[in-house]
């Protein structure tokens, strides 16, 4: 994975977000994607995945993170307001330099902490049993923090108390039937 990123195999894909009110793009989360010279794509569940495991994941997060955030600041400033959602893994969460890290590649680029979401799966903090102290700090750097896939796992209210979170993504099981379903409304 690593020579993979640093032989281009693996690129940027930017999902826009629409402003349902306004007809108008405000947005985008950037997905790693990864095109092998010989097996074609590879899913990200399986790379990342296996990132995950080997302890490669802050490579693969900052690789992304830095395209995100370039890609941001250049429309912000040719375009205005454009908000960028970035996956965070909860392993990084062990890492308590992790703002830091995250604020100079906002320096780097020049976008406002604002304009940035890190997103994080519902379960991932509390069922990795991970030190979420590096989510206040980002909080503090003005970057948002979403969870994501809510709804699964450990869906209390304890843990919407616990986690510095100004968004919530509800899993998409609960409302990808909602309007043929009664109980899914």
């Amino acid at each position: 994975l690593d020579d993979a990123i640093d032989l281009g195999q693996v690129w940027v894909a930017f999902q826009p977000q629409l402003d349902l009110r306004t007809n108008r793009i405000r947005g985008a989360e950037a997905l790693a994607r990864w095109t092998h010279p010989e097996k074609g794509p590879i899913s990200p569940s399986e790379f990342i995945a296996a990132a995950e495991q080997s302890d490669r994941i802050d490579k693969l997060t900052f690789f992304v993170l830095d395209r995100a955030i370039a890609a941001a600041a250049q429309i912000n400033q040719e375009h205005g307001q454009f908000d960028m959602a970035v996956n965070l893994s909860a392993r990084m969460l062990g890492d308590k330099t992790l703002p830091s890290r995250v604020r100079k590649v906002l320096d780097r680029h020049g976008l406002d902490p604002a304009r940035l979401t890190l997103e994080l799966t519902e379960t991932a903090a509390l069922a990795t049993g991970a030190d979420i102290g590096p989510l206040f700090g980002l909080r503090d750097l003005g970057v948002r923090i979403s969870i994501v896939d809510y709804g699964t796992g450990l869906s209390t209210l304890e843990y919407l108390k616990k986690i510095p979170a100004s968004e919530i993504k509800v899993d998409q099981s609960f409302v990808k039937s909602m309007r043929d379903h009664r109980s899914d409304l």
